[in-house]
């Protein structure tokens, strides 16, 4: 099996949970394993409402999934960079920050390790002494020449068939749950 076996699955999950911390009024779509163009319209019709990417360069990125949610017309795009891995590595995160990088309307995303059967440490050594050690930039700002495009990230875990869990992240500017989550969502929009 593969990681894209359990999109559907989670995705659906994840907006179970996602939804008891927003306000009742929220919208909740999502898309997975299309280009990010794909995934945008299709998140966009679901809603029925445009993105913060109307009139701008929507990378062809072909990305694991996709939520938009929606509050008072506006939506906030979360990128989830999925593994099917026993542990998740530095490079596995330089993944999704490389993508929040190129896809500047989306300022939430979540590195997600779909758990292979028994892993006692589902990080590896050194990503978790990164962490551990609050070595591991995970709210940023970046400049381009003409514009600032700040995007925040957050990793968790997904044992099929079972629940969602976070690594602590708050120390290094991560998001680490559900309520940091529809905050840092509210917040967005609401700006």
């Amino acid at each position: 099996m593969k990681e894209i076996d359990f999109y559907q699955e989670f995705s659906e999950r994840f907006t179970k949970y996602l939804a008891s911390y927003l306000p009742d009024k929220c919208e909740i779509a999502f898309s997975h394993n299309k280009s990010l163009d794909n995934m945008i319209a299709e998140v966009e019709q679901s809603l029925n409402c445009s993105t913060n990417f109307i009139d701008g360069y929507i990378p062809k990125l072909k990305l694991d999934v996709l939520f938009g949610v929606k509050l008072n017309s506006k939506i906030h795009l979360i990128l989830i960079e999925a593994k099917y891995l026993k542990q998740l590595a530095l490079k596995d995160y330089s993944q999704l920050s490389g993508y929040l990088q190129v896809a500047k309307g989306i300022s939430t995303g979540l590195l997600l390790l779909v758990v292979k059967g028994k892993s006692p440490n589902r990080l590896s050594n050194d990503f978790n002494e990164i962490i551990q050690l609050n070595n591991l930039p995970m709210d940023w700002m970046q400049s381009d020449k003409d514009s600032n495009h700040k995007f925040q990230t957050g990793i968790l875990t997904y044992v099929p068939g079972n629940g969602i869990n976070w690594i602590e992240t708050e120390l290094q500017g991560g998001i680490s749950n559900f309520k940091q989550l529809a905050d840092k969502i509210i917040k967005d929009i609401s700006t």
